[in-house]
C-alpha cells in the first residue's frame, strides 16, 4: 500500500478501530478533535532542543531529559 499511497496511508490497527466505531453506530467520518494526548512540542522547544544537540554531539537522552523536564513527564 505504501507504493500506491505513500507513507501517509492508514495503518491496519487504525482501520480496525474505525471499523469497530462504525459497527458500533458511528456515522461521522471526521476525527473528533481534542482526543488523545496533547502535544507538548512547540516550534520554540524544537529549536531549543536542536541547538542543544548541535552544541554537544555527545549528548545523552537522560541529559536531554534533565534539560527539558516538561517533555519528560506525561500529563
Amino acid at each position: 500500500m505504501s507504493k500506491v499511497y505513500g507513507e501517509t496511508f492508514m495503518s491496519n490497527s487504525k482501520v480496525r478501530k474505525w471499523c469497530r466505531n462504525f459497527d458500533a453506530g458511528r456515522t461521522d467520518v471526521h476525527d473528533a478533535g481534542g482526543q488523545g494526548r496533547k502535544p507538548v512540542s512547540t516550534d520554540d522547544l524544537v529549536q531549543h532542543v536542536d541547538q542543544v544537540i548541535r552544541g554537544n554531539c555527545r549528548f545523552t537522552i537522560s541529559g536531554l531529559s534533565d534539560l527539558f523536564p516538561r517533555v519528560r513527564t506525561c500529563p
